[in-house]
């Protein structure tokens, strides 16, 4: 991912939100969407890539282990 360094009065501006906003330019054309962070932790602390591969995420779900839900609630209404 890639990252943008904004002038003190843009980040002082963007820090003071409470929720999500859309960016536009001077013209009103949406450039994307930005969601502030409470915490304002340092970019090294953040996780911005998934931790695991779309190949290994369908790898995943083809894993099926468990058992059947009416199973499991049947376990509860025995009591």
């Amino acid at each position: 991912m890639h990252q943008i360094i904004v002038e003190a009065a843009l980040g002082q501006q963007l820090g003071e939100l409470e929720g999500q906003v859309v960016l536009c330019d001077a013209e009103g054309r949406a450039l994307g969407f930005f969601s502030p962070l409470h915490s304002h932790p340092p970019v090294d602390d953040l996780q911005l890539e998934p931790p695991l591969s779309i190949a290994e995420t369908e790898e995943l779900r083809k894993v099926r282990t468990g058992k059947p839900l009416n199973e499991i609630l049947g376990q509860f209404s025995a009591d």
